[in-house]
């Protein structure tokens, strides 16, 4: 179903060739997939949440919880208190993992800092 770059989309009608870096996110419904792009465009697949998890590559993708699946390159902030991630289009997604598997998944591509105060 992927190359490195791209996912092919099949439905009855068209194959559909979808660069992964457009998904900003993914949510399940049972054995179907919504995946939400960034041109604000839905397709919906029939296939669980895990099997795309396996499509999709592991250095942009992180599962935060059981129905979403976050493109690592949306998120905007991670609310500690609320354990809610925040993403660039103000979507707010639950996670149901510790902060520090979360900052791990997500440090995997990606610089942390993890002292960050402004002072005035």
């Amino acid at each position: 179903m992927h190359n490195m770059d791209r996912l092919i989309i099949h439905s009855q009608d068209q194959l559909r060739f979808i660069f992964q870096n457009d998904i900003a996110y993914c949510k399940s419904d049972n054995s179907y997939t919504t995946l939400y792009l960034s041109n604000k465009e839905e397709l919906i697949i029939c296939k669980s949440l895990t099997k795309v998890l396996k499509d999709l590559s592991p250095q942009l993708f992180i599962r935060i919880n059981q129905s979403y699946i976050v493109n690592k390159n949306y998120i905007k902030l991670i609310d500690k208190r609320k354990r809610l991630v925040e993403l660039t289009d103000s979507r707010q997604i639950p996670f149901t993992t510790t902060i520090s598997n979360l900052l791990n998944m997500i440090a995997q591509s990606a610089a942390i800092l993890t002292s960050f105060f402004l002072i005035m």
